[in-house]
């Protein structure tokens, strides 16, 4: 039976928008914090390496929160509400950064953008980017990679805005109206945010442990835990790669938009072709571009033209990435608990990306004291192929054809 059926059918674009709202408002705005960052570790806290370094967590912290509390999240909004979630997450979004105004300390930072901010991150995302594949069967793809593109244009505007803001006003007066902003864009967001069915009779007591009985989940989370560990490197390190081979700082950074670009359009792309030609090859489609991106286009980027070219490739198909993980875990595991599905597999991310990117800075530093990189791309190329590897396998578990839709 189609439960969406019993509701206007300007109710699924209702949630669509506010999901792409929601998505912008949470990650979009942690591009904000690294313009913050960079006026703190420049005017506050210049010469202070201890300090510098500690607002250097902040990031990590934030981009850790998203996913760390996606199994929690996930769940509550299944058993509970999924408007009510969203809620309480926009509020943390604005808490986070209204806090951080009156701090003077990194480790308050820390406390308050770092840990409050991804908190919200975490409580908005994981319903965010599920709610809309509740609402939609035949474009389903579609409707997932435009909720899930309000992360690369929430990014284009809120970064520029935050930077107007920070050269004319200061950085604690930026993170007092991002906090406005937030909660008013947010609240009005969230009202919209609901899906067609819920179980009640589930409730917090009876997670369902099932899944991890599945061969086919666990393949799904080890093909998500090396996917990753090793999407997060490359954003940290490619700016300082290309600088290192003569490239110009503000070419560099002209580069890493036009990648940003490219994983947005990726994000809506892969779940267009999702729709047509399969999730689940789509899914291998978007991690081999990743994984030919780093291992057999990166090495040889040295130059702005290769630089560009590895940049569009690797955002486009490691944007895919993240539209195709719920729409695989609905494929795989059914519609009525991706939620929690999701959530689990978010949870393995944040646990990934621990990992990734120490042991890719690891293996820069003891590589003739980082002017070598080859080493970490390798590194990188790897996680990429073996998640790939995985990806297929559950592709092949479904048919063994080639041109078939799956």
């Amino acid at each position: 039976m189609d439960c969406t059926s019993e509701f206007p059918k300007y109710t699924r674009y209702g949630v669509l928008a506010s999901c792409f709202i929601l998505t912008g408002l949470s990650c979009g705005s942690l591009h904000a914090w690294g313009v913050q960052q960079e006026y703190l570790t420049a005017h506050d806290f210049a010469n202070d390496p201890g300090r510098i370094k500690t607002l250097s967590y902040i990031g990590t912290l934030m981009y850790f929160g998203i996913y760390i509390w996606g199994m929690l999240a996930g769940w509550l909004a299944e058993v509970w509400s999924y408007r009510m979630l969203c809620f309480i997450g926009v509020v943390c979004l604005a808490v986070g950064p209204l806090a951080a105004s009156f701090c003077s300390e990194p480790w308050q930072f820390c406390l308050t953008q770092g840990i409050i901010f991804g908190l919200g991150c975490g409580l908005v995302y994981s319903p965010a980017s599920t709610a809309p594949a509740r609402w939609f069967t035949r474009r389903r793809g579609m409707a997932t990679g435009l909720a899930l593109s309000g992360v690369g244009v929430g990014g284009l505007i809120i970064a520029p805005l935050t930077e107007f803001l920070v050269r004319h006003i200061g950085v604690p007066w930026s993170q007092r109206i991002s906090a406005m902003y937030t909660i008013v864009f947010g609240a009005i967001a969230c009202y919209f945010v609901r899906v067609p069915f819920q179980d009640k009779s589930r409730t917090l007591r009876n997670f369902d442990w099932k899944a991890f009985h599945d061969r086919r989940f666990a393949i799904q989370a080890l093909m998500v835990f090396f996917a990753t560990a090793a999407y997060l490197v490359p954003v940290s390190y490619l700016p300082q790669f290309w600088t290192s081979h003569g490239v110009g700082a503000e070419t560099a950074s002209v580069m890493i938009a036009i990648s940003n670009v490219s994983n947005a359009v990726g994000r809506l792309a892969m779940g267009v072709a999702a729709d047509y030609i399969g999730v689940l090859n789509s899914l291998v489609l978007g991690v081999g571009c990743s994984t030919i991106g780093a291992l057999v286009i990166w090495p040889f980027a040295t130059s702005v033209g290769s630089g560009l070219v590895m940049g569009i490739i690797y955002g486009f198909g490691s944007g895919g990435y993240w539209t195709l993980v719920p729409l695989a875990a609905a494929k795989l595991f059914g519609i009525d608990k991706l939620a929690s599905n999701t959530g689990i597999f978010y949870t393995l991310s944040a646990l990934s990306a621990w990992i990734g990117n120490p042991v890719g800075g690891a293996i820069l530093a003891n590589s003739r004291h980082g002017s070598q990189y080859l080493g970490m791309i390798m590194y990188v190329g790897a996680l990429w192929a073996v998640s790939f590897f995985f990806a297929s396998y559950n592709r092949l578990s479904y048919s063994r054809q080639v041109f078939v839709k799956v």
